[in-house]
Order: C-alpha cells, then structure tokens, then sequence
C-alpha cells in the first residue's frame, strides 16, 4: 500500500475534504454510525485515518465507501466538523471515474436509463401503495427526457453497459 501525501493535499482542497485536516480520531463517527453498527467492517473513522495517510488506491477499491447511509450523523456530532459523509461522496465519485462501481449501484444505474424508474412498477409495489391509500402506480416518467439529461452529463460512460447514442439497451 502506498501512502500518498498527494492525495491527502488533493482531498484538503475543496471546502469538503479541508475539514478532513481538523480530524484527531476520536471515533465519534463510527460510534453514531448506524452502518457499522450492523457492518463493522465498515468503519468511517478507519476510512478518514486512511485518507489523512493519502491511501487512495486503497480507498478507490474499497467496498466499504459505498455502505455509507448518508444520514449524516457522523455530520452533526463531529467535534472537529469533519464533513465524514460528504467526503464519501468524493471517494465515490472518485472510483466511479476509474470505473469502479459495485455491480448493484450499476445495476441501478442502467433501471434508472432504461425505465426512468430505480423501482419499477410491479403488483407488490402496487398492494403496498393501495394499503397507503397512494395511487397504485406511479406516474410514468418521460424515459426520453431522463435519457438525454443522462446522456448530457456522460452517464452512459459511467455506467458502461448503457449505450451512448440511441434507445434502450
């Protein structure tokens, strides 16, 4: 594993990850994390200590960074204000430009492109819905509309099995 004080300046430059310097590993995030309380091998202490020693292959690849609930709990009882939460949504873009993507979030990606929906309609969705008293389906969205705004932003290369140009897959 190699340390990379690079990665650790690259991080403390925008408003976010500047807060990352003011972290003394005091444990509060994980102690609130709801996510290491069912899953301690996600830890959000752990994933700060190795952005502060510039471990950004290790970062990059790890599963971990991706189990983050964004509850922002860490957030609100960090005493120092680390931007813990915020941070993780740095790494993930971050693996996502090099491609990595856990296959459920590309799966969801690709529902998302094809169908305008993460969630589409079906019978179990609908019972539960008409028990609520909601409408049984959602309204259909305009897939035409999100493919293009999708296409605009690069989405397909991210995603990699959407096709750039044209319909659906």
């Amino acid at each position: 594993m190699m340390i990379s004080s690079a990665f650790r300046k690259e991080m403390s430059q925008t408003e976010i990850g500047k807060t990352i310097n003011y972290c003394y590993q005091c444990g509060t995030c994980a102690g609130i994390c709801p996510a290491f309380r069912v899953n301690s091998n996600y830890n959000p202490r752990r994933l700060v200590e190795d952005i502060l020693l510039g471990f950004k292959d290790k970062l990059l690849n790890d599963k971990n960074i991706w189990l983050c609930t964004t509850c922002h709990l860490c957030l609100e009882v960090c005493p120092q204000g680390v931007l813990v939460s915020e941070m993780l949504f740095d790494l993930r873009h971050m693996a996502v430009a090099i491609g990595n993507i856990p296959e459920n979030i590309r799966e969801e990606g690709v529902r998302v492109f094809n169908t305008g929906l993460n969630l589409p309609n079906n019978p179990a969705i609908a019972r539960r819905r008409t028990k609520m008293g909601l409408k049984e389906n959602l309204m259909t969205p305009n897939v035409e509309v999100i493919q293009t705004i999708l296409k605009e932003v690069g989405f397909p290369k991210l995603i990699e099995k959407l096709p750039e140009e044209g319909g659906n897959e």
